[in-house]
């Protein structure tokens, strides 16, 4: 296939681990798990990323028995500890249980149940069954097929395309959009990818992927966990003085009347400038407040204006006040 300008936008796929048994055919993917049909009584996850927590939320909702799988020795380790304790702290108290620095060696297809050989960190070695078992321990770019080594794309040691600030890859004329260039993996991000390309090629080709500040994400568990900039644990790494507000979202007239109380919100203010570094919010309509925060972080202006800002009531974006008026 030859052209003037091609542009590789294939996306990602979910990565499989090499356990022994994992071709089961009670073994899903996330993508696979939203053709299942049959509700499962037990369901056990491995992998405690974002996609998995979302995913034990949703089927916990349902009524199974969730089990999260996770190797690591910290549950979210990106988020502050105060945070992860309260996602976690929700999550169990909805019926998931999560089991920390517990690897799968093993799965078993019983026929009706999938039995998983687990082992701990102290060596201990257990069994558990389900109904189905969800992959979630990351993503991979879908690039099988294209013969990238023909055209002479480079790509990372993780297998995504190699990209400049404008998307372009190291053969000229070839760009890389979306997921499979292996930056943040958010549908938003895709779209974003498109506005560099359409300014290279019908604009004043000024956009690259260094303009993008504050970006804002979701975890769409219940309630949802969202999240711009940097969590107090980076700004200390960073060297900042920082002061952090706390605030649960009990404190919202809204989420109460939502009668979803559960959650705590944070912000963090480097202490010298007031500028807001970074802003959590585990409560209702998280996904909606983060925006406005995103975009009053990108205005450079100190937290005070956003404190004192005028919000409807009520609203969740009104306890944005609340929570800076602890400082």
């Amino acid at each position: 296939m030859e052209a003037d300008r091609i542009f590789i936008n294939t996306g990602a796929k979910p990565d499989v681990p090499g356990i022994p048994g994992i071709t089961s055919d009670l073994v899903y993917t996330s993508a696979e798990l939203l053709d299942l049909n049959q509700w499962p009584a037990r369901l056990a996850i491995i992998g405690g990323g974002y996609i998995g927590m979302e995913f034990a939320s949703i089927y916990a909702g349902f009524g199974s028995k969730v089990t999260l799988l996770i190797r690591g020795n910290r549950f979210m380790p990106k988020e502050d500890s105060d945070i992860a304790t309260e996602v976690r702290r929700t999550l169990e108290n909805k019926g998931v249980q999560v089991l920390l620095e517990t690897e799968v060696s093993e799965i078993v297809d019983t026929g009706p149940t999938a039995k998983l050989i687990v082992k701990s960190a102290d060596g201990t070695v257990g069994e558990l069954e389900a109904e189905a078992v969800l992959t979630a321990t990351g993503r991979s770019a879908n690039t099988e097929g294209l013969n990238l080594q023909a055209a002479g794309v480079e790509v990372t040691n993780r297998g995504f395309i190699k990209v400049d600030d404008k998307l372009r890859t190291n053969v000229p004329h070839i760009w890389a959009i979306g997921d499979v260039n292996g930056g943040p993996q958010f549908t938003y991000i895709s779209l974003d990818d498109y506005r560099i390309i359409k300014d290279q090629l019908y604009g004043k080709d000024l956009r690259t992927t260094e303009d993008r500040k504050n970006i804002p994400y979701s975890v769409f568990i219940d309630p949802p966990l969202s999240h711009v900039g940097l969590t107090e644990e980076e700004a200390i790494r960073r060297g900042y003085s920082v002061k952090a507000a706390k605030l649960a979202a009990a404190a919202s007239p809204r989420a109460r009347q939502f009668k979803q109380t559960e959650g705590l919100l944070k912000a963090v203010i480097d202490v010298e400038t007031n500028a807001l570094l970074g802003f959590t919010m585990f409560a209702a309509e998280s996904s909606e407040v983060v925006n406005t925060v995103s975009t009053f972080m990108n205005t450079g202006q100190p937290y005070t204006v956003l404190r004192d800002t005028i919000f409807t009531h009520p609203s969740m974006s009104e306890i944005l006040n609340d929570l800076l008026s602890t400082i």
